[in-house]
C-alpha cells in the first residue's frame, strides 16, 4: 500500500511552497498522483522518490540529520555567513 502526501506535507518535504505544486501541476511538470473530490491534490511515496531521484532500497536504513540542503533560506544563511566571515577576516586583516 503506498502512503500519499497532502499538498502541504508534499512541498514541505520538497522545500518549496504549495503554490509551486500547483505551478508545476498546471505545466505539466508534476501531477499530483490523484486529486479528490474535494479538489486537494495527493501525491504518492513513488513520485517523493522519482522527484529526489532516490532509487527504493528496502534494506538500507536512513541515518541523517533532518536538514533540508536544498532550502533556499538555508542556502542564504550559508551564503551570507560565508560573506561575513569573509568581511570579518578582510576587516581583521585591515587592522593588524
Amino acid at each position: 500500500m503506498s502512503k500519499y502526501y497532502s499538498i502541504n506535507e508534499f512541498s514541505k518535504i520538497l522545500g518549496v511552497s504549495a503554490q509551486t505544486l500547483r505551478n508545476w501541476d498546471n505545466n505539466g511538470k508534476l501531477h499530483p498522483h490523484h486529486i479528490s473530490s474535494n479538489g486537494y491534490r495527493y501525491y504518492s511515496h513513488e513520485q517523493l522518490n522519482q522527484v529526489m531521484n532516490i532509487k527504493p532500497n528496502l534494506d538500507r536504513i536512513t541515518i541523517g540529520s533532518g536538514i533540508n540542503y536544498k532550502k533556499k533560506g538555508l542556502k542564504e544563511l550559508i551564503e551570507e555567513g560565508g560573506e561575513d566571515n569573509d568581511k570579518n577576516n578582510s576587516s581583521n586583516a585591515d587592522s593588524k
